[in-house]
């Protein structure tokens, strides 16, 4: 009996504790999380040696009252799914999902009924961003005087951490995983929101 009484105590106590959505690196896929409960996202995963086939798609949408998203995914198609936050990571889920720019072969059926990811690096990112330019120079401040020789170029998705004016500070990681954080035009910056329907 008091086994029982101590176990249900602990399911009780832990119950309330549900894991969140969280900003962050899961595995493919980069996430950011506002403040205010907005999300946006891409999943670009790249498989083989040689030939390679690379699986892309950008999400957004809106944390609800119980921590899970809704989302609107999209590349050519636009799809709607769902994100929960895990012990360890999130499920994603979006049927169909393999119809995205290159994921026929490079998706696992599994993101039709949740594709579980694993959590491998914190953000602080605010919200994700594609950048507009040709090419867009990193910035050790927010002034014309402190440009870098590191740049991104048309179509990178970045993490962005802080907006100052016509200066916005994000971070970029690469398909290797390797970072890099400074600031950038804000101008040259669109934030990932899906298309009109």
């Amino acid at each position: 009996m008091r086994k029982s009484l101590i176990l249900l105590t602990l399911l009780v106590s832990t119950s309330g504790m549900a894991a969140t959505l969280h900003s962050g690196i899961y595995e493919a896929l980069q996430l950011a999380v506002s403040p205010q409960g907005k999300i946006s996202g891409y999943y670009s995963e790249t498989l083989g040696v040689g030939v390679t086939r690379t699986c892309a798609f950008a999400l957004a949408g809106e944390v609800s009252a119980k921590g899970e998203a809704k989302i609107t995914s999209w590349s050519t198609a636009v799809l709607p799914g769902h994100l929960a936050a895990t012990a360890d990571g999130v499920t994603l889920t979006v049927p169909g999902g393999q119809s995205h720019d290159g994921c026929v072969n490079a998706m696992l059926p599994l993101i039709n009924d949740g594709l579980g990811l694993s959590k491998t690096r914190d953000t602080d990112w605010q919200s994700m961003a594609q950048v507009r330019a040709e090419r867009l120079y990193f910035y050790r401040q927010p002034e014309e005087k402190t440009r870098r020789k590191a740049f991104v170029v048309q179509d990178d998705v970045v993490g962005v951490l802080q907006a100052q004016g016509e200066w916005t500070q994000v971070e970029y990681v690469s398909d290797e995983g390797k970072s890099t954080t400074g600031w950038v035009k804000s101008e040259a910056l669109a934030p990932l929101t899906p298309p009109a329907s």
